[in-house]
């Protein structure tokens, strides 16, 4: 017996990790079974990777849900990651989603995808087993989640509820995966987790990333100077003299380094309670620059945190003014239940959040300049 595959639409939102994530349920799909789409009129399920960092994310699946009902009612919604471990019963009130599983299940995800499109196998047609998921996917750069969970508990931020303790992949897992990866065309590997910096979490024998980059030099040698390696974000406390000098011998890595700030206030770091103050952030930034003086740095600005004054806010865009940054990523305060930030007072007026958020972001596309304002300067 003989059918035609399923056909899925894929839907991936949030960060690196989620892609990563979203390539792993794909390549659980043979393609004898399972064709992807790149339009809902031609879906008939479609896979939503979800996020939960924000209000926002949450919306963002509502609204995508509630759109596909409306304009495909038969189309068959299957959800995944971190939005159902925070909201399932808010999605699955939604008549068009037939599954919702949790993240770090690939295997199942498929399985729902499969069953729920009632694909057959098609014995006249060759699976194709080593097509790329990330070429399936229409991507040119692969991501290996090579770390997953967070331990420490920043104040605003679900993840640790969503993803978990930390772990990492095996070295020899890491190292198949490039191999696999490369051998299927991919040029360039995005080496990604909820924390890069801490690779090597319950992995024996130990290992570091600077371990892990080390490993991967012969290999990258072994490829040529047509292949690259690329990081995802890396803590300001997790940068150390020993990282910088073995990116540093590495010419195949990528001079493009992403350091979360969130803010630049050591009154608002306190209560976000992350890891560092500013001026260990400002070291690092200006020790990659030296370093690296063509490297693209980016950071991520937090604004509207509970008790951010117009001072607070005003130290975060001094200092953003000041540094050789190439980009930054503004995001808006979010209040997310279970957090401890959520019970924080005083809350910053919405309206002044969204007028700070404009005025990072101008300052990010170089429209106003530090040097325009003085002290008495009113935000």
């Amino acid at each position: 017996m003989t059918s035609r595959s399923t056909n899925l639409l894929v839907r991936n939102l949030g960060c690196k990790v989620n892609l990563s994530d979203t390539a792993s349920i794909v390549n659980q799909l043979p393609t004898n079974k399972c064709n992807l789409v790149d339009s809902l009129d031609q879906a008939d399920v479609v896979l939503i990777n979800t996020c939960t960092v924000t209000h926002k994310a949450d919306r963002d699946v509502r609204k995508i849900v509630r759109s596909i009902l409306r304009a495909h009612p038969k189309s068959k919604v299957v959800l995944t990651g971190c939005g159902v471990m925070n909201r399932e019963l808010d999605f699955s009130s939604f008549a068009n989603v037939h599954a919702i599983v949790p993240p770090g299940n690939p295997d199942k995800v498929a399985q729902a995808i499969l069953m729920i499109g009632s694909a057959c196998q098609n014995r006249n047609e060759p699976s194709n087993p080593k097509q790329s998921p990330f070429c399936r996917l229409g991507r040119q750069r692969a991501f290996i989640k090579v770390q997953d969970g967070c331990n420490h508990k920043c104040s605003y931020c679900i993840v640790p509820m969503t993803r978990g303790h930390e772990r990492s992949l095996s070295l020899s897992e890491v190292l198949e995966q490039v191999r696999g990866l490369t051998a299927l065309g991919h040029r360039e590997i995005v080496l990604t987790g909820i924390h890069l910096g801490k690779y090597g979490a319950g992995v024996q024998p130990a290992c570091t990333l600077v371990d892990l980059l080390q490993h991967l030099q012969p290999v990258f040698e072994r490829l040529g100077s047509d292949f690259r390696l690329r990081m995802s974000s890396i803590e300001p406390n997790e940068w150390t003299d020993e990282l910088m000098e073995r990116i540093a011998a590495c010419t195949y890595i990528c001079r493009h380094f992403h350091v979360p700030l969130q803010s630049a206030d050591d009154g608002v770091l306190e209560k976000m309670n992350r890891p560092y103050r500013s001026n260990h952030f400002v070291e690092i930034i200006e020790r990659l620059h030296a370093r690296f003086p063509q490297a693209s740095l980016g950071t991520d600005i937090l604004v509207g945190f509970p008790g951010e004054t117009e001072a607070a806010f005003y130290n975060t865009y001094q200092v953003m003014g000041s540094l050789p940054i190439s980009y930054m990523h503004v995001f808006t305060y979010s209040a997310r239940p279970g957090t401890s930030a959520y019970r924080m007072h005083p809350k910053v007026n919405p309206k002044e959040i969204r007028n700070r958020a404009s005025k990072m972001r101008k300052l990010d596309q170089n429209t106003y300049l530090p040097e325009q304002f003085g002290q008495n300067v009113v935000f």
